[in-house]
């Protein structure tokens, strides 16, 4: 059997290329630095600080440090004098990742399966794309999951969090095609600081937009995968920042449990299900606040 296949894109952002972090310095009348993010997205982002000079100065982090850049212009480092009354200077690199590497939720989340309730599907873990770039090696390792169904259908979130990327103004080639990396995706920013790419959509179709809050089961946008052998289907994959063994930061992807009529489960190689939105799962995250704006959202 034929799996279908992912591409795990790993992002790197480093000093000098167009941030979506910037950072900044000033020293106040203590002596001390202070270090400020401008995050100009709607979501945190992990910031990786490497300190190159640290003369008589002392970091909270060493040498190298870490923080969270929430949405805006915060501060994130205090660097104070070691020895009083000497001369202080610092020189430094970062590197950043998106979301909250520290982020938790006060439950386990369970995803819905991202297509409407009462379908059939068929759920089938992903390969990597470098099985076919190399079909002499093997690399097993997860990329996500991929959801097939006979028909196109509307597309939607499979928990709640907020629109942090999208891109749907691709036009798909004709022909049969395994895979294709510029497919249109919509990316959902989830609160435990992980977010989940949601690709092969419906170029125009989206009927979200960045920084919108959305809750399990809003619509998201229209299928697309016609023109694939595999026929109509999306793509799923969730990722949180960690910090790798050389010190640098990456994006894991992470396999996750969904609801189904036999509980919740991890998806295997390959599953037939019947979609089920259970209402308990759709308000798991949901404070008080929220679930009154979704009761108002469906009247």
């Amino acid at each position: 059997m034929r799996f279908a296949i992912a591409l795990l894109l790993l992002f790197t952002f480093s000093h000098g290329l167009k941030a979506q972090i910037e950072l900044e310095s000033e020293r106040d009348k203590d002596g001390n630095v202070i270090i400020y993010a401008t995050n100009t997205a709607a979501i945190p982002y992990t910031v990786l600080v490497d300190f190159k000079t640290l003369d008589n100065l002392i970091s909270p982090g060493g040498s190298t440090a870490m923080a969270v850049a929430m949405p805006g212009r915060t501060s994130i480092f205090r660097l104070r004098p070691a020895r009083e009354g000497q001369a202080t200077s610092y020189n430094y690199s970062y590197s950043y990742a998106k979301g909250n590497m520290y982020g938790k939720t006060k439950v386990d989340p369970v995803y819905l399966i991202p297509v409407a309730s009462g379908q059939m599907v068929k759920a089938m873990q992903m390969t990597h794309i470098e099985n076919q770039l190399k079909p002499d090696e093997r690399n097993n390792d997860y990329v996500g999951v991929s959801f097939r169904f006979d028909e196109a259908t509307t597309i939607v979130a499979p928990r709640k969090g907020v629109i942090s990327d999208l891109n749907m103004s691709y036009r798909a080639k004709e022909g049969e095609f395994k895979y294709d990396g510029n497919e249109n995706f919509i990316e959902i920013y989830h609160e435990d600081g992980t977010f989940t790419k949601i690709s092969v959509l419906k170029e125009g179709s989206q009927k979200v937009n960045l920084g919108d809050e959305v809750f399990p089961g809003q619509a998201l946008a229209e299928s697309a995968g016609e023109n694939y052998s595999s026929g109509p289907h999306v793509r799923m994959s969730t990722m949180k920042a960690v910090k790798s063994s050389d010190g640098k930061l990456r994006y894991d992807i992470i396999p996750v449990k969904y609801a189904t009529e036999t509980g919740q489960v991890e998806i295997p190689k390959v599953l037939d299900l019947l979609v089920i939105h259970p209402q308990e799962i759709i308000e798991l995250e949901m404070s008080k606040r929220d679930k009154k704006r979704y009761a108002e959202q469906r009247e």
